[in-house]
C-alpha cells in the first residue's frame, strides 16, 4: 500500500511524495517538517497548523505563501 507524505515549509504543504516510511529518505530542498497524509486528502498549498495537527485549505492566496508555491 502506498503511503503519502507531505513536505511542509513555513506552515504550507510544498510537496506531496510517495514514501514507504521505512527506507532512508530525505527531501533535498529546504523544509520544516514531513508529515504523513493518513487520510490522503491534503493538497499542495494547504496550510498546516502544527499545534492542532490540522490542515486547512486557503480560500484565497495568502500573503505569506512560500515562493515555491507562487
Amino acid at each position: 500500500m502506498e503511503r503519502y507524505w507531505l513536505v511542509i515549509r513555513e506552515g504550507y504543504v510544498i510537496n506531496r511524495v510517495i514514501w514507504d516510511g521505512i527506507m532512508p529518505w530525505s527531501y533535498s530542498l529546504p523544509q520544516d517538517l514531513i508529515v504523513e497524509d493518513v487520510n490522503c486528502n491534503v493538497s499542495i498549498g494547504d496550510w498546516y497548523e502544527s499545534l492542532e495537527g490540522i490542515f486547512y485549505k486557503p480560500l484565497s492566496t495568502p500573503p505569506d505563501l512560500p515562493e515555491e508555491l507562487n
